[in-house]
């Protein structure tokens, strides 16, 4: 009896030992998973049959990757028009949509003679995952997309003088631009646009990507048909981690101290577009953000399916000033 006691208790130790290795191991994955994150960007998406052709890729749109040190590949987009363009936009795309989502805004832009760009943060749409994301919406660092925006300007979009910059988002993305607008010091960035920015509300984790769930306002519907068509961008479910890192942006950056932080802002111009059917309450609170950041001022606008003719004026009736 006591020799089978001693087999026991070794087969337990040993099992505990093999557990305790595991758990070494999967500590040091997780370590190996903040420094290397090699998630490759999604380019190859389909267009929806019987997508209204607004809704289409603009002629001579090309996807590519980008990739800002460690992190996953952000996926972009970009498109030129016709005739040689005064000015350049970069579009942030929000979580709440794929890229493709925009390329409404993109054709309106391009329509009015400026080149385009559209941007996905690492661990959203169809840019390259986290290690251990899984299908949810994710970012390690809420500095992770504004690190990835500032390296994809300097390195790919490179603004001039004669082709300057404006950088725009709506939603949760809205918050990245108002916040880059306090830290780019450069001067061929000469205007930053949150259209509908996040105002600090709780955010809802959710629900699994289903072909009848349908994310309301007037993006959700097209969003739904290229995510329908391309399972790669089924990414509904938002993260604590990245609900977590939301609210770290959005309070950092409603927590600032106006007098001081306009020592160190970009010279670009800063709006806030804000959908002209939005409530009192939504308008107060954009406003209120608004006053936090230099050199800001509220405009409304019609709603989404214009924010392109929008930004175009707001370019326009900017340019004279910069030239």
């Amino acid at each position: 009896m006591g020799a089978v006691v001693t087999t026991v208790r070794a087969c337990l130790a040993g099992v505990i030992a093999l557990c305790l290795l595991n758990i070494v191991a999967c500590s040091k994955l997780r370590d190996v998973a903040q420094k290397l994150q090699p998630g490759q960007a999604f380019l190859e998406s389909q267009i929806p049959p019987g997508l209204s052709p607004q809704y289409y890729p603009p002629e001579g749109f090309v996807w590519g990757g980008y990739r800002s040190g460690t992190l996953p590949e952000a996926r972009y987009g970009v498109a030129s028009p016709p005739i040689n363009p005064r000015a350049q936009v970069l579009i942030l795309a929000d979580a709440d949509y794929p890229a493709e989502t925009y390329f409404e805004t993109m054709h309106q832009l391009l329509n009015a003679g400026y080149g385009v760009w559209l941007l996905e943060a690492p661990g959203q749409g169809g840019s390259g995952h986290y290690l251990m994301q899984g299908n949810a919406i994710y970012i390690g660092n809420y500095h992770d997309a504004w690190t990835t925006t500032a390296g994809f300007i300097k390195d790919i979009i490179h603004p001039t003088d004669d082709k300057p910059l404006f950088v725009i988002g709506s939603g949760y993305s809205a918050i990245q631009v108002l916040a880059l607008s306090t830290e780019l010091k450069d001067k061929t960035i000469v205007g930053f646009v949150g259209f509908n920015p996040y105002t600090g509300e709780p955010i809802s984790k959710g629900q699994p990507w289903h072909r009848d769930a349908i994310t309301a306002g007037y993006w959700g519907a097209i969003a739904q048909d290229w995510e329908d068509s391309n399972p790669d961008l089924r990414l509904r479910i938002k993260s604590e981690a990245w609900q977590k890192e939301m609210k770290k942006a959005f309070t950092e950056l409603d927590g600032l101290h106006l007098p001081l932080i306009s020592l160190r802002s970009s010279e670009g111009h800063v709006s806030v577009f804000e959908d002209k059917s939005a409530t009192s309450n939504d308008l107060g609170k954009a406003s209120a953000l608004c006053a936090h950041v230099p050199k800001c001022e509220m405009e409304a606008i019609l709603g989404p399916q214009t924010l392109g003719n929008e930004m175009a004026g707001y370019i326009k009736g900017r340019l004279p000033e910069i030239r």
